[in-house]
C-alpha cells in the first residue's frame, strides 16, 4: 500500500512580518514583547492496519500528526497516534486525514481496497419463511422483505408483513406492516430519492377488496418507517409493467396488462400522485426499464399483441425522455426476449440477461449489452443456464450477479464488463423465486424462495 502525504509549507505575509518587527518583537530594542511562535503543523504517518479487506470488512486507520487538531473525512476528530475504526467498506476507499490549525492545514491520504470473497455464507434460517415476496435496501443498511407467500400464513399468497435484515446481527426481526398486501408477480418496488420507495401494485387479495383495485400504490416513508397509500394509477400496469425511479425523486410506470398497453405514468413525490406520461411507441408487457446516467428510460423487449398466433415477444427498443415526455426508437436487439432483466452498469452501457425468447416461449442464456452512445446492442455471451424472471444484481466492484428464475438452476453466473465476460459465480444456488438485494456494505443479501414442494423456506445467504 502506499500512502501519499501533502505537506504544507508556511510563510509569513510581509504585512503580518511588518506587524511583527513593529512590536519589537526580535530587534532588541527593549520593552519589546515575544510573538507567539505560529505552530508548524506535520504529519508524520497514515496508515492502515490492512491496506485490503474483503467488502463488508473494517480495519483501522492510524494517524500521527503534530502542531494542530486532526479529523479524517466520514469518521470524525481524531488524536494523534490513537487508531480508529473505518466504517464497513463496500468498495476502495480513499481516506482524507486533515490536520488543521486556524486558517492552516495540512492533509494526507490512505487506501483501503476493498474485494469479494466470491462466495455465498448460509446464514441462520428466518423465524418466518417467504416466498413470491418483495425485498428493498434501506438507506441505514439494513433490508426489507415484505409481503408475498409466508409461513405465518400459509394460504394467503399475498401478506402484508415485513421483516427487517439488520445488516450487522445478520438476523431478520420484525418489520412494520404494510398498509397493502405485496406479491411479487404483481407488485413492483422502486426506490425514492429521499431514502424511501414505492410499491406499485397490491397483491391480489387485497385488490380484490379495495375499489381502487390493482391501480393503487403505497410508499414508505423512511423518517416514521410506516407504509402508507398515494395516489393510485389512472390505467392497470399490473401483469408484466415496469417501473423505474427518476431524476428528481419521482418514477415512471410504463405497459402491462393482459393484453399490453402502451400507456405510460408519473409519480410526483411532491403531491404523491401519478399523472399520465403519453404511450410507448409499442404496448408492451414483461419488458425493462432502465434509467441511463443521462436520465432517459431505456424500455427493452416485452410481450406485444398481437399477430395470428396471438401475443408476440419483441426485439425492440426505445427511450423515453423525461425533459420532452417523448418517446422514441433505438436500437433492437438481436434476440427478442421478455421477462428478461436490464443491469445498469458503472461505465453506462445496461446489460440484458435472459428471458423467454421468441422462438419457442422457452428460456434463453444469452446476453446483450446496450452502449447509449452508439444506441446499439451487441452480443454479451452466454450464461451457464437459461434463466427467465431472475435476479440481476450490481455488484460495488461493477460485475453482475445473476441468480433464480422460474427454471430451477444449480448454478450461479457473474458478468465482468470490463472483459465482457461471463464465469460461474458460488454455489449453493438460491432457491425459486428468492430474492436478491445488494445492501450498503457491499453484500447481497440472498433470501427466501420456495423448495420443491412449492412451499415458501426460510433461507438467508450472503453473497461476499
Amino acid at each position: 500500500m502506499k500512502t501519499t502525504f501533502r505537506l504544507a509549507r508556511f510563510v509569513c505575509a510581509l504585512s503580518f512580518c511588518s506587524l511583527l518587527a513593529s512590536c519589537g518583537g526580535s530587534d532588541g530594542s527593549g520593552g519589546g514583547v515575544d510573538s507567539p511562535a505560529v505552530p508548524t503543523l506535520a504529519i508524520q504517518s497514515f496508515s492502515p492496519v490492512a491496506s485490503a479487506v474483503y467488502v463488508g470488512e473494517s480495519t483501522q486507520l492510524t494517524p500521527v500528526f503534530s502542531g494542530g487538531t486532526g479529523s479524517i473525512a466520514g469518521i470524525g476528530a481524531v488524536q494523534s497516534g490513537v487508531p480508529v475504526s473505518t466504517p464497513a467498506l463496500a468498495i476502495t476507499t480513499t481516506f482524507t486525514l486533515t490536520v488543521s490549525s486556524g486558517s492552516q492545514q495540512v492533509q494526507a491520504y490512505a487506501s483501503v481496497h476493498a474485494t469479494y470473497r466470491d462466495r455465498i455464507r448460509m446464514l441462520a434460517p428466518s423465524p418466518v419463511a417467504y416466498t413470491q415476496h418483495v425485498a428493498v435496501p434501506l438507506a441505514d443498511g439494513s433490508a426489507l422483505v415484505m409481503g408475498g407467500n409466508t409461513s405465518e400464513s400459509p394460504n394467503v399468497p399475498d401478506a402484508d408483513s415485513s421483516r427487517r435484515f439488520d445488516a450487522v446481527t445478520e438476523t431478520l426481526v420484525p418489520g412494520p406492516q404494510l398498509a397493502l398486501s405485496a406479491e411479487a408477480d404483481l407488485t413492483t418496488a422502486v426506490l425514492l430519492d429521499n431514502g424511501g420507495f414505492l410499491l406499485v401494485v397490491p397483491g391480489i387479495n387485497t385488490a380484490l377488496h379495495i375499489d381502487s383495485g390493482l391501480r393503487a400504490t403505497q410508499a414508505f416513508d423512511p423518517t416514521t418507517r410506516t407504509f402508507h397509500r398515494v395516489g393510485n394509477f389512472n390505467v392497470r400496469h399490473d401483469a408484466g409493467g415496469a417501473a423505474t425511479a427518476l431524476y428528481g425523486g419521482g418514477a415512471f410506470v410504463s405497459g402491462g396488462q393482459v393484453p399490453a398497453v402502451a400507456v405510460a405514468e408519473r409519480y410526483d413525490p411532491q403531491t404523491e400522485q401519478w399523472t399520465p406520461a403519453g404511450s410507448m411507441t409499442t404496448a408492451r408487457r414483461g419488458h425493462t426499464a432502465t434509467r441511463l446516467f443521462d436520465g432517459r428510460v431505456l424500455i427493452v423487449g416485452g410481450v406485444t399483441c398481437c399477430d395470428q398466433r396471438g401475443e408476440v415477444i419483441t426485439n425492440t427498443a426505445e427511450i423515453y425522455d423525461p425533459v420532452s415526455g417523448m418517446f422514441g426508437p433505438t436500437g433492437s436487439m438481436s434476440t427478442a426476449r421478455g421477462f428478461h432483466t436490464a443491469t445498469l452498469l458503472l461505465d453506462g452501457r445496461v446489460l440484458v440477461t435472459g428471458g423467454f425468447r421468441a422462438s419457442d416461449n422457452s428460456a434463453t442464456a444469452s446476453a446483450e449489452i446496450y452502449d447509449p452512445s452508439t444506441a446499439r446492442f451487441t452480443p454479451a455471451g452466454d450464461m451457464q443456464a437459461a434463466r427467465s424472471v431472475h435476479s440481476a444484481t450490481i455488484l460495488t466492484d461493477g460485475r453482475v450477479l445473476v441468480v433464480g428464475g422460474v427454471q430451477l438452476s444449480e448454478v450461479t453466473d457473474i458478468f465482468d464488463p470490463q472483459t465482457n465476460t461471463w464465469r460461474p459465480g458460488p454455489t449453493p444456488a438460491p432457491a425459486r423465486a428468492a430474492t436478491a438485494t445488494l445492501l450498503r456494505n457491499g453484500k447481497v443479501l440472498i433470501f427466501g424462495g420456495e423448495g420443491a414442494s412449492g412451499f415458501p423456506i426460510p433461507t438467508a445467504m450472503l453473497f461476499e
